[in-house]
């Protein structure tokens, strides 16, 4: 697995900070939660914080993301983590 450098909430500034307060919105309106909501600090690395580095696709991807998850569809939640549960499987992805 290749090491990407990622640059979690607590240790970021400027641009950054603000995709990821940006990203507590979005979450919130969807009544979704980040690393790091019960306790700042380090935690394991999630998808969306690896795109850290660009703070404009880190937080346009986790919206994109959370809409597709948990916006409004024909699909149910229930049916749209299903299917992003076996398609990480057969992939061979933790997430």
């Amino acid at each position: 697995m290749p090491w990407i450098k990622v640059i979690q909430e607590w240790e970021a500034e400027g641009e950054l900070k603000e995709a990821y307060e940006r990203m507590r919105q979005v979450n919130a309106e969807y009544g979704e939660r980040l690393p790091g909501d019960d306790a700042p600090g380090p935690h394991p690395v999630m998808p969306p914080e690896l795109a850290s580095l660009n703070p404009l696709s880190m937080l346009y991807g986790r919206q994109f993301m959370v809409h597709v998850m948990r916006g409004e569809s024909g699909v149910t939640p229930a049916q749209r983590e299903m299917i992003a549960t076996v398609t990480s499987l057969a992939s061979n992805c933790r997430f």
